[in-house]
């Protein structure tokens, strides 16, 4: 009897596997250097400040014609969020590594697009 169990529970357990292995990365390809995309999200260390962060993805929203709806930067950290024309959420929130670094997170949507948050990431980069 308790083999049955065994053989059940072990059968169930190969089953779930695939199910519980989660999700690293749903993109193909390689992104920017040093970047991850996880869960929806592109994550990604830039040279600046928050502030010079936020500056540089307002400015990169505003020449793709993306108006924000939010905007706020601190010394520690920073978001900005805007709405593409089909309703399509941007956000991106920017942390303070250090004095000169910051990590910057970038979700696009409701589940995330690699291609726009991997455009956007290497956009930003370039205007600092």
């Amino acid at each position: 009897m308790t083999n049955r169990i065994q053989i059940t529970a072990c059968s169930f357990a190969l089953t779930a596997l695939p199910i519980l292995s989660g999700c690293v990365s749903n993109a193909p390809g390689p992104g920017p250097a040093g970047t991850t995309y996880a869960f929806g999200h592109l994550d990604g260390p830039l040279a600046g400040t928050p502030q010079k962060v936020v500056e540089a993805t307002e400015a990169v929203l505003k020449a793709q014609d993306i108006p924000i709806t939010s905007k706020d930067s601190t010394g520690l950290d920073g978001k900005v969020v805007g709405r593409t024309a089909l309703g399509t959420q941007i956000e991106i929130t920017v942390r303070r590594q250090d004095d000169a670094n910051s990590t910057i997170s970038i979700r696009v949507g409701t589940f995330g697009d690699t291609k726009i948050s991997r455009d956007l990431f290497e956009k930003i980069k370039a205007k600092l």
